[in-house]
């Protein structure tokens, strides 16, 4: 089938809705799906052409970059993972960062003619200001690591379409709501805090949202209008913490007033306190329930696409409602979050790749089964009558008793030699002779005789090592000087 547009993502909910407004002008579409994704929207659909892979695996992409017209064909890649809490998040940063690199180099390395890519109005440098659609990016400079892992992403695109010449449109729109998002999505986790769970929000901070639908019919729109290595904000109305949940107990027909948490629960300066105190207490901390609110809580943006996008015609109030009725429902959080097929659990990119990987090296010998049977169990014979009588009359055995030797084997014959005499006496039968217990310790044949060691040789001198000298010659010894006789002295008279 000759393709024109192609979309990647296509289980999440923007990617959905680019899907379907394409598919309405009556395109062909191409989609990039995780493997353990449902495909079942998309099936016996002429014009709609599935390739298994995922975009954090290069090889796995490689069918559906394989074009007849690669030029003239438009990527949409709205493939994302959204996570606002404060940890680190590597299957965030696999998705959003490796992930759209390795589609920007597929894009350079088969040629295709325009990347229309979602980015994010949060990633931009607050420090650069200005009206031009050149925008530029900078992870250190902005808070949060979904911001910085669209940051450091954006900053990558916006490099191969200054060196590589990369034809790539960037959109950036503040934070989408709408429908069809799962309830692992950040705004359907706030939603259900305050609805379902009673946790009290914030009384600071704020957002600008977007409908999700705008986004998909911008990303539309700029793949014919937009201009190469450009960046389009698309903002929507900016509500603050107490507005946003007014609203939300507006649509719920809640006639009460917002309460809202200390700004001693937000502060900075007591996050281990005020996270060390939740937690002892088992309760929903409001410090990660809302960190919608806590992040960026003062960016607002303005649209610097007027003129090239159709004005937003969705009110913020429908966007929400939709919102809280997909929350109920469930949905998808794109590839990296997609719906295995046999059960509705939802699983990771990690799981995404090892299903890919699986795939690749699967072995189809299986091996072969066991015809070993199984150990007899020993029968058990039931006790006679007269049994309970030699039983009684008998000592009492120890249930760990085992004989292990010879002397115990000899104490148990002697035993049921005992038995079985008392047992004639009372004219009953006399019980069956207990077998002998097997000893673990081999026993000795009494009358093999024991080889006889064999005489021992008589020892061999043992030769030294040390080379003998030769005897040295005897000194010859010194003749005794023979002593002058000594003259007697005269005596004088």
């Amino acid at each position: 089938m000759s393709v024109k547009y192609l979309v990647s993502g296509g289980e999440g909910a923007l990617g959905k809705f680019v899907i379907s407004m394409l598919l309405e002008r009556g395109e062909k579409v191409r989609i990039l799906m995780s493997e353990l994704s449902d495909t079942r929207i998309y099936r016996n659909n002429p014009n709609i052409e599935i390739c298994y892979g995922i975009s954090t695996d290069k090889d796995s992409m490689k069918e559906f970059f394989e074009l007849e017209d690669p030029r003239s064909c438009v990527l949409f890649h709205t493939d994302e993972y959204v996570s606002l809490t404060d940890a680190t998040n590597l299957t965030m940063r696999r998705v959003n960062v490796i992930g759209a690199e390795n589609v920007v180099d597929m894009c350079l390395k088969r040629k295709i003619g325009k990347l229309v890519y979602l980015s994010s109005a949060y990633a931009l440098n607050p420090e650069v200001t200005g009206d031009n659609l050149t925008i530029h990016f900078d992870r250190n400079k902005v808070e949060g690591e979904y911001a910085k892992s669209k940051a450091e992403a954006a900053a990558y695109v916006m490099e191969k379409v200054a060196l590589n010449k990369l034809n790539a449109v960037m959109v950036l729109p503040t934070f989408i709501i709408g429908p069809g998002y799962s309830q692992d999505y950040e705004i359907n986790k706030v939603l259900n805090s305050f609805i379902n769970n009673g946790t009290t929000p914030p009384k600071e901070g704020g957002r600008a949202f977007v409908d999700v639908r705008v986004v998909a019919n911008a990303m539309l729109t700029l793949a014919d209008k937009g201009e190469p290595g450009a960046g389009y904000i698309i903002s929507g109305e900016y509500k603050t913490s107490g507005e946003f949940f007014k609203d939300v107990n507006d649509i719920k027909g809640i006639d009460a007033p917002v309460k809202t948490a200390s700004k001693l629960v937000m502060s900075k300066s007591l996050v281990k306190l005020v996270n060390f105190y939740y937690k002892i207490t088992h309760k929903e901390n409001p410090r990660e329930a809302y960190t919608l609110f806590r992040d960026n809580p003062d960016a607002r943006f303005e649209d610097n696409s007027k003129g090239i996008l159709p004005e937003n015609v969705i009110s913020f109030k429908e966007s929400l409602s939709d919102t809280i009725s997909g929350a109920q429902t469930g949905g998808t959080q794109a590839a990296s979050a997609t719906i295995q097929k046999s059960t509705p659990k939802s699983v990771s990119a990690d799981d995404a790749m090892d299903a890919i990987l699986k795939r690749k090296s699967s072995v189809t010998a299986k091996p072969a089964a066991s015809t070993t049977a199984a150990p007899a169990k020993p029968a058990v014979s039931a006790p006679s009558a007269a049994a309970p009588a030699a039983a009684a009359a008998a000592p009492a055995r120890p249930a760990n008793s085992r004989p292990a030797s010879f002397a115990a084997q000899a104490a148990a014959k002697a035993r049921a030699e005992r038995e079985r005499a008392e047992a004639e006496k009372a004219g009953a039968p006399a019980p069956a002779a207990e077998a002998p217990v097997k000893s673990i310790i081999p026993s000795m044949n009494p009358s093999a005789e024991a080889p006889k060691p064999e005489a021992l040789k008589a020892a061999e001198p043992v030769k030294s090592i040390i080379p003998q000298m030769p005897p040295m010659p005897a000194a010859p010894q010194a003749e005794a000087p023979v002593n002058p006789p000594i003259a007697p002295e005269n005596s004088e008279s």
